[in-house]
């Protein structure tokens, strides 16, 4: 049986690499050097999980553990000096897909954290989940002066926050079979962002408020 140690480990390197390979697509069109994609990959994929720790009065995860900004760093030398191999048509899905990746492995992890210090239970660890998912990529699109995804009609927030909600009702009701509520939480993610990106599913017209 797989421990949830492993699978946290596991979802903490592969959310790294996803999102600074995100925040590499994300600059595609722009004029960065190699410095720039460092931050902005360094950036995207620390940045939600060193909110979610100053709010739950931690240490730093990448504090204390440097490997990550190791991995990060990586990763984003491998994008930008491979970035010249991929077919360009598919720029776009390329990124929305790692994207979605980073988000709900990041949602996960960001639950799992706060769930197991005991912060502001039940709702504190599907709000930290969502941070952790979204708070790099807020970074990462406020540097590069880019719309956010967050304001967009389409399903973005949605998708991490009922993720994040099935992982923590599997740790509050079934804690015995938490490894199997993580990897749910991760597939309705990703199943929600599918239907977002290739069917068109958005928030309905009576849930959205578009301020004059």
């Amino acid at each position: 049986m797989i421990s949830m140690a492993f699978l946290f480990d596991l979802f903490s390197v592969l959310g790294t690499v996803a999102f600074a390979l995100s925040a590499v697509l994300a600059a595609r069109g722009r004029q960065v050097d190699l410095f720039t994609i460092l931050v902005l990959a360094t950036v995207t994929a620390v940045g939600g999980g060193t909110i979610r720790d100053t709010l739950l009065d931690v240490p730093i995860f990448w504090a204390e553990d440097t490997s990550y900004l190791w991995i990060a760093g990586v990763s984003a030398m491998l994008g930008f000096f491979f970035y010249t191999l991929l077919d360009r048509r598919y720029l776009n899905m390329l990124y929305q897909a790692v994207d979605s990746v980073a988000i709900a492995l990041f949602g996960v992890l960001g639950t799992t954290k706060a769930w197991e210090l005991g912060f502001g239970l039940p709702l504190g660890p599907v709000i930290l989940g969502v941070i952790t998912a979204t708070g790099g990529g807020v970074v990462r699109d406020v540097l590069l002066q880019r719309p956010s995804m967050l304001l967009g009609k389409e399903l973005y927030i949605v998708p991490v926050a009922l993720g994040c909600t099935l992982h923590a009702g599997f740790l509050a009701l079934a804690p015995q079979h938490a490894e199997l509520g993580a990897l749910l939480a991760i597939a309705l993610v990703l199943v929600l962002r599918y239907g977002t990106l290739r069917r068109h599913w958005s928030v309905p017209q009576w849930g959205q408020l578009k301020l004059k």
